[in-house]
């Protein structure tokens, strides 16, 4: 489960508009996610989850031949490195490092063509794709989601972005996961999961 967690991070995003977000409340870019109270937390999470989860979340077929140019990232060993130093931005694309709490290694990296923004791509140590996230809303505009698939098709979750700083967390079923804000990831009981280098 945590695994599904880690790998749920977009980096800016765009495309076409699936929820209609004119009257959301919870996009109030001030986190107090610690503060608020069990009944507080559960309304946020039923109203983000009826957002996202509008429209099923379904298995793609021939998910692996739609990105058959991307399975294998050429530039791996730069883009590693890259990510690992901390960039966020390295050769025409957005990148981020993924790593486990208490960890310094990078396992995994995210790349997203600045020239088109609808998906982001999440690649190995190796540089072999593992993941691809659709991108959907109002970029750059708040709030927005993506929604990832393994290599598979399958979907593996969904992220709800309320601001920069503040994103929800869903499986594919719409069980929440968690909260992020900034570099950590929160659980309901406001507990640090996970760590992350960017957001």
């Amino acid at each position: 489960m945590i695994k599904k967690i880690i790998f749920t991070l977009v980096l800016l995003t765009q495309t076409a508009v699936f929820a209609s977000f004119n009257n959301i409340y919870i996009a109030d870019i001030t986190y107090d996610w610690i503060n608020k109270s069990e009944v507080e937390k559960e309304s946020i999470i039923n109203e983000v989850r009826d957002i996202v989860f509008e429209n099923p979340v379904e298995k793609q077929k021939s998910f692996r031949s739609q990105f058959k140019d991307k399975l294998k990232d050429k530039h791996y060993l730069d883009n590693y490195m890259a990510a690992a130093a901390g960039y966020k931005e390295f050769k025409g694309n957005n990148i981020s490092a993924f790593y486990f709490k208490n960890m310094k290694n990078v396992y995994m990296y995210a790349l997203q063509d600045k020239k088109d923004v609808s998906k982001s791509y999440y690649y190995d140590a190796l540089g072999h794709l593992k993941y691809v996230d659709f991108n959907y809303g109002e970029y750059p505009d708040y709030p927005y989601y993506s929604i990832q698939y393994r290599m598979t098709g399958v979907p593996v979750s969904a992220v709800y972005y309320v601001s920069k700083d503040c994103q929800y967390t869903f499986s594919p079923k719409g069980d929440f996961e968690g909260v992020w804000y900034k570099h950590n990831l929160y659980s309901k009981s406001s507990k640090v999961i996970l760590k992350r280098t960017s957001y």
